[in-house]
């Protein structure tokens, strides 16, 4: 229920038009302050104020529907587990690639999401991931070596076997327009500063829709 709460002056008054002017008064005001504050948002969120820059052209290219080849490693020292899968990625506006992923792993299926942008002001590719699998997201911060063509972001997430925030690597090697491959590495138990492979995706563009 919408209710005004009077200024004891007024409340304390009789007069219906007194009265009927005060709540006019503060209707104008509330209507005032409304437009202004639009107005305001509106100015900061003016589409084409931040300039797209060549890292944000490049995540746009990545639009479309790819075909993955998936292998998962289990361990360090365990056999690949293979599987296939498919990736779809729009753009979100100018600024944010957002990537849905359906595949199975371990006989279960799972979709995945993730959102990645550039910040123009750290210079530096930033991204979200989370999935069906778990109740933890990892967040992931990298850079772009252009003379590689590959695209490296750390993630820092909850391991949901042990429960502790952990660190992974996530590489992502452009082989050409419509071909490209992404490997996850996780630290190596006991040796500070390696990393094993856990993952590995080779994908193709099927379709730029």
């Amino acid at each position: 229920m919408f209710r005004i709460c009077w200024p004891a002056s007024i409340a304390g008054t009789r007069s219906p038009n007194s009265r009927g002017v005060a709540m006019i008064r503060c209707l104008s005001r509330c209507v005032l302050l409304a437009v202004a504050c639009s107005a305001a948002t509106a100015a900061v969120a003016q589409p084409g104020m931040f300039p797209v820059t060549e890292a944000h052209k490049q995540m746009a290219r990545e639009a479309g529907v790819w075909s993955a080849e998936v292998k998962l490693w289990m361990g360090p020292d365990a056999d690949p587990v293979s599987s296939k899968g498919q990736e779809k990625n729009e753009m979100l506006g100018d600024y944010w690639l957002v990537s849905t992923f359906t595949g199975e792993t371990v006989g279960q299926k799972f979709t995945g999401k993730s959102l990645l942008g550039y910040d123009p002001q750290s210079k530096k590719f930033v991204g979200t991931w989370c999935d069906t699998m778990t109740p933890y997201m990892t967040k992931m911060e990298g850079d772009y070596d252009v003379q590689k063509h590959a695209l490296t972001l750390i993630g820092e997430g909850r391991d949901p076997a042990t429960g502790e925030i952990s660190k992974s690597k996530m590489v992502t090697t452009y082989i050409d327009e419509n071909t490209k491959k992404f490997e996850m590495f996780g630290p190596a138990p006991g040796a500070d500063g390696q990393w094993w492979k856990m993952l590995e995706i080779s994908y193709k563009r099927t379709t730029d829709k």
